[in-house]
């Protein structure tokens, strides 16, 4: 059940989030984007009336006279009694950098105006803005564009781009939840099976209370058993079955425990590597140097268990010594 749970946890995380950032952070951009593309497409009278209209709803109104007379791309405004100038790139191929900033701000300083605004559905690099901040120029391109003009496009064009954003966000959270619903079930073949809890020992059932008989089925009597014989003095009491068994675990026991003995005292001799038991009935015997006869520093250690004594000994020479491996019986069988 723990599995089932921790699957469904991950599969509602995955989705969660996902259709949290496709409805809201992705299909803002889409939007934006589309928004983008739709005013590069109008025509530069349409866009510059959009733009001068959402400047007017900041309280900036367009002066037109001989003395600030603009051109077909820059245009004068004014506001609270100061001057803004006004620069428009219409289409959304323009990156305009720190060069285009500068000339800005030379007509804003010719011009004794405030400030300016540079508007692009391009794009203005992230040089410019520092040098745009110092002339009180604000920069307005393609993701800060589309929000003050959107409201300005018609209504249709508006809710058309509105509806294809969506639909592009309803097809990703879709797959964004069967993505989910797979890791879920990966994840739940990934963890391991929950063990079965082993069964409770069974209650033994509680005493009747007193003075309530307990319900019972009449049984035969059972038979009266022989008489066991009574074992005299000199007849010994018979082995019980388990005595036989019993006897040959210590033994094993106590065999395997003289082999761990006789290989932990033989590895501390001073030219011994190590010593193992290969098979039950042959100890190997890994010298680290040569030095002398090992055997007679090996069979005293070696006779000290009766069971062991008749073992035969591999002794193997170190690995760049040219001697033979030798094998040897400390005592016959």
């Amino acid at each position: 059940m723990s599995n089932w749970l921790i699957a469904i946890g991950v599969t509602l995380l995955i989705g969660g989030v996902a259709t949290f950032y496709f409805r809201t952070v992705q299909m803002r951009r889409d939007e934006t984007r589309a928004g983008i593309a739709a005013l590069s497409g109008v025509s530069w009278r349409s866009f510059i009336h959009m733009v001068l209209d959402a400047l007017s709803r900041r309280g900036f109104s367009r002066l037109v006279d001989s003395d600030n007379a603009a051109d077909d791309t820059d245009y004068v405004l004014a506001r609270n009694g100061e001057h803004w100038l006004l620069s428009c790139k219409h289409g959304s191929a323009f990156v305009l950098g720190r060069l285009t900033v500068n000339e800005l701000a030379r007509a804003i300083e010719l011009k004794g105006a405030a400030g300016g605004f540079l508007l692009t559905q391009g794009r203005i690099t992230d040089d410019a803005r520092p040098v745009a901040a110092l002339q009180r120029i604000e920069l307005l391109d393609g993701p800060a564009l589309w929000p003050q003009l959107r409201d300005f496009l018609p209504a249709e064009q508006l809710a058309g781009i509105r509806a294809k954003a969506a639909t592009l966000a309803r097809q990703r959270v879709l797959s964004s939840w069967l993505f989910a619903l797979l890791a879920g079930v990966a994840t739940w073949l990934a963890l391991p099976a929950p063990s079965t809890p082993a069964p409770a020992p069974r209650q033994l059932e509680a005493p009747a209370p007193a003075g309530v008989a307990a319900p019972s089925v009449a049984a035969p009597a059972p038979l009266p058993a022989p008489p066991a014989p009574t074992p005299t003095a000199s007849e010994p009491a018979p082995p019980t079955a388990d005595a036989p068994a019993d006897a040959a675990v210590d033994a094993l026991v106590s065999i395997e425990q003289q082999r761990a003995d006789v290989a932990a005292a033989i590895s501390t001799l001073p030219d011994v590597d190590r010593a193992v038991w290969s098979t039950e009935s042959t100890l190997q015997v890994m010298l680290s140097s040569i030095d002398g006869d090992a055997f007679t520093r090996i069979c005293p250690l070696m006779e000290r268990y009766d069971d062991l004594a008749s073992s035969r000994i591999q002794l193997t020479p170190p690995p760049e010594s040219a001697a033979n491996v030798r094998f040897r019986q400390c005592r016959s069988y």
